[in-house]
């Protein structure tokens, strides 16, 4: 067992602490306020010390005696006395192999609790992918899409439209097809076109040509831009749905390592944390114990909580990328949504949909600006915690 590797488990360990939120440990759901998060570190910072402090009270007996005997090992007495010197050279091998298996012990404890710690993270971003699951199947983007960029949905329109239609067709035997009426190019070319033969009450067509060119111009001019937001968002809840599925593949991976079977869904629902955890607790005995008898268990146990503890950054990372992406997706949406240079103008027939999507979209950029971003674990701060990189 490397002695480097109590150096690297407690860099790593102490950096993703400092990302969970206080509560989660008992039992709370994460991204509670900064004084739920104050608690927690401060609790976090308690059990890394405590860690600590009992690894060094256990070697400096240890090394205060290993010092001792090396000096008598040089000594007159030793060199004079060949049974003094075998007692202690005995002595001194005893007390390097008690050092190796302390600092192993040791090794496998900041392994146990980064591990235990990269779960908890893991739990916390899989309520934070869940709440955002819950966030896109309530927005009502496509349908608010649907009704704005359609003339047909606007009342004014619809009932113009409909006078216009019934003109022309007695007119000139032709109306637009039903299957047409959603493009709103050809609803705003037949419109224009029945509006500039003026046909019927020229004074009653001209009352209403203000409020029906800025219909016509509105979802012409945004049609296209509209249905950007609607494609992209439906883009980004796919994407979501991906990283659920990939954090419940995680979870079974890492706690498979284990010997711990209960899919994610299935431990959340029965809140069945501490079972897990008193797996982990098993597991880390079963390698203490083999440390002097078979060194292979605990090399093999290193390397299991190792690599799911990496898998887990890797992960955090992936999260940290959608949430900088859904945040970049958001600011166009919002760029987008007020882009329409005539909305002042046309303000009394835009519909209350435009304002609610625009809402929306404002609604949904907070969330990724607050509620979803981790900015203590972008660019090399990652790097830092994946390699225990000292500052």
């Amino acid at each position: 067992m490397n002695i480097c590797y109590a150096a690297l488990s407690g860099r790593v360990v102490a950096m993703i602490l400092l990302l969970l939120p206080c509560r989660l440990v008992a039992g709370v759901a994460p991204g509670d306020s900064l004084q739920h998060f104050d608690c927690w570190l401060a609790s976090t910072n308690s059990d890394f010390q405590r860690l600590k402090l009992e690894h060094a009270q256990a070697m400096a007996d240890a090394r205060a005696r290993l010092v001792e005997v090396r000096q008598l090992l040089q000594g007159a007495a030793a060199r004079r006395d060949p049974e003094t010197g075998y007692a202690l050279l005995l002595e001194k091998m005893q007390l390097d192999e008690s050092i190796r298996l302390l600092e192993a012990d040791a090794a496998l404890k900041q392994l146990r609790l980064r591990y235990r710690k990269g779960i908890e993270m893991l739990k916390m971003l899989y309520e934070k992918i869940l709440s955002l699951d819950h966030h896109f199947t309530s927005l009502r983007t496509s349908q608010q899409i649907a009704r704005i960029s359609n003339p047909h949905e606007y009342p004014e329109f619809k009932a113009l439209n409909g006078m216009l239609e019934e003109r022309m067709k007695k007119k000139f035997g032709f109306s637009l097809p039903a299957l047409l009426e959603s493009n709103p190019y050809l609803s705003a070319t037949y419109s224009l076109v029945g509006l500039a033969l003026g046909i019927g009450d020229t004074r009653q067509d001209q009352a209403n040509m203000e409020k029906i060119s800025c219909i016509l111009d509105f979802t012409v001019r945004m049609d296209q831009q509209l249905n950007v937001i609607q494609y992209e968002t439906e883009f980004l809840r796919d994407a979501n749905l991906s990283l659920k599925r990939e954090c419940e593949l995680l979870f079974n991976d890492c706690t498979r390592q284990i010997g711990y079977s209960t899919p994610l869904v299935q431990c959340r629902d029965q809140d069945d944390w501490e079972q897990l955890f008193n797996q982990l607790e098993r597991y880390i005995e079963v390698a203490e114990q083999a440390l002097e008898t078979n060194p292979a268990i605990p090399r093999k146990a290193h390397a299991n909580l190792q690599f799911s503890i990496d898998r887990i950054v890797h992960f955090l990372d992936q999260y940290c990328a959608f949430i900088a992406q859904g945040n970049g997706y958001y600011r166009k949406f919002g760029r987008i949504a007020g882009s329409y240079q005539h909305e002042a103008r046309c303000a009394a027939v835009l519909p209350d949909t435009f304002s609610s999507l625009k809402s929306d979209i404002e609604i949904t950029l907070e969330k990724f600006n607050n509620a979803y971003y981790l900015p203590e674990m972008q660019g090399s701060r990652l790097k830092d915690l994946l390699y225990g990189i000292e500052d």
